[in-house]
């Protein structure tokens, strides 16, 4: 510790006025203990690796889909389960517009489908974009299902998929960005995955969900139950990437050919003409749909696997611990799957050993070793209550509760690049555990997903079962570069 007291000739100044007054004036007796104000930074923090139980990635934003081998923390693969629809309702709707017109007849309404595909927007990717990918799209069996009430996280079942893929591309390039100048998460600057749609069953059930009979057909009611959903998947090796896909702005479109004729009567009234319609028309099916209550109307979640070596293939199981002293002083990030930090601060009570304290201002800071290339930083990390048995306070004790967050003035700390550190200010959290108010059972750190309030614009941590953050990123900290800053102002018993 290294003494500093800032305040020796504010305190001789009240000693001597101290002398003039009586000494019965209040707070005279403070003034004739040993006051100061101490800074230190080399209070022990003891930081580890511990393994989560699981992540949600139900109405997750970005679809992940592939693999890659980090050289650290080993195997990712990432699989995409998702339901389409037509506006928010379980139909296909043709919209042929036919209004004001009569003596409407229809030569082909649509005898066949022009052409079908997938549009996934890219907005995330993580590893080696120069390798060439292979994607599957298949549907779900007829045996499988998906909820939009039901919660999924990155280590739920898997639904039983039809064997023969309804469209695939085979040996692509990954292109995450169209042009390299555009700041990340700038709307529509984005290209985009683009995956035909061929297989015949498919193809013709769709084609079967219009009613000739209906200018304006809406129809195909039953179409969840007939497509459950759909998995994407990449065939491709495991030192590629895994691709994030905005939810938001995917599409499957539909392109149909349509002929009708229709009579319109002369401008003298006493004659028709007879006028024929052949055009295409388009139908896009969406993933990201909410119900007008705000409720989930579609069903997706990623199912995220990971093959773990090294120092880090010790968690196996959720609560497992990996002590920096068995990973060559090292602590590891990584959001998706599961791999947080926890720390604890051993000494912490020792600073009111001999001395009441009030804590001033306190920091603890984290510096991220340089990430490989390829390979992204957390933009937000939070820090959540711990228990005993290293996992993740929550509200209750089913294991479905939400996270209990660390109290006070940094909850969450947003990754600074021109300082190359996360810091969190944790004042009022140290000072709880200080005066007996807080528990001192360490806390997790472990990447965050932000949301944006749509009544008063302010940007925080998303709330219930989704604040941490179901996309792959990673981090490593030395120990030594994990620091506790605290300084306080002590007065000597």
């Amino acid at each position: 510790m290294r003494k500093a007291f800032i305040f020796g000739v504010f305190f001789s100044f009240f000693a001597i006025l101290s002398a003039c007054e009586d000494p019965k004036e209040i707070g005279s007796d403070v003034f004739v203990q040993d006051i100061g104000l101490l800074y230190t930074d080399t209070l022990s923090v003891d930081p580890s690796t511990v393994l989560l139980d699981s992540i949600a990635t139900y109405t997750t934003s970005n679809l992940l889909v592939g693999r890659f081998t980090d050289p650290v923390f080993g195997d990712v693969n990432a699989v995409s389960y998702f339901q389409i629809s037509n506006l928010t309702a379980d139909t296909i709707r043709s919209n042929v517009d036919t209004a004001g017109r009569s003596n409407v007849k229809w030569i082909t309404y649509p005898s066949k489908n022009d052409s079908i595909r997938l549009i996934l927007p890219y907005s995330f990717v993580q590893g080696d974009t120069l390798q060439n990918q292979s994607f599957k799209l298949y549907q779900l069996a007829s045996t499988a299902s998906l909820d939009p009430t039901v919660v999924y996280y990155n280590n739920s079942a898997a639904p039983a998929l039809n064997p023969t893929p309804i469209g695939q591309l085979n040996n692509v390039k990954i292109r995450p960005i169209r042009d390299k100048r555009v700041i990340s998460g700038t709307a529509g600057k984005f290209d985009s995955l683009r995956i035909p749609i061929t297989e015949p069953s498919f193809v013709k059930f769709l084609e079967s969900q219009r009613d000739i009979a209906k200018s304006e057909a809406l129809v195909g009611t039953g179409f969840k139950g007939v497509v459950k959903g759909l998995a994407l998947v990449s065939e491709s090796n495991k030192n590629a990437a895994v691709v994030g896909f905005s939810a938001g702005g995917i599409q499957m479109q539909l392109y149909y050919h349509y002929k009708y004729t229709y009579t319109v009567r002369n401008t003298a009234n006493t004659a028709d003409s007879l006028i024929t319609v052949d055009t295409t028309k388009s139908n896009n099916f969406y993933v990201a749909i909410t119900n007008a209550d705000g409720t989930n109307f579609n069903a997706r979640f990623n199912k995220i696997t990971a093959a773990r070596t090294g120092a880090l293939s010790k968690l196996t199981k959720p609560a497992d611990v990996l002590t920096s002293s068995e990973a060559n002083n090292q602590v590891f990030l990584q959001s998706g799957t599961g791999i947080a930090m926890k720390v604890k601060f051993p000494n912490l009570l020792k600073l009111k050993e001999r001395n009441d304290i009030a804590i001033n201002k306190a920091e603890l800071v984290l510096e991220p070793k340089s990430n490989t290339a390829g390979y992204t930083l957390p933009s937000d990390l939070i820090l959540v209550e711990a228990t005993p048995a290293n996992q993740p306070l929550r509200t209750t004790t089913t294991g479905e509760g939400n996270f209990v967050f660390v109290t006070g003035e940094g909850t969450t700390s947003s990754y600074a690049s021109r300082t190359n550190l996360f810091t969190f200010n944790i004042t009022s959290s140290l000072q709880n555990i200080i005066a007996g108010r807080g528990k001192n059972n360490g806390w997790i750190i472990t990447p965050t997903l932000f949301t944006t309030n749509s009544t008063t614009g302010t940007r925080g941590p998303a709330l219930g079962k989704s604040v941490l953050n179901p996309d792959i990123t990673r981090a490593i900290f030395d120990h030594s570069n994990i620091k506790l800053k605290v300084y306080y102002t002590y007065v000597a018993r």
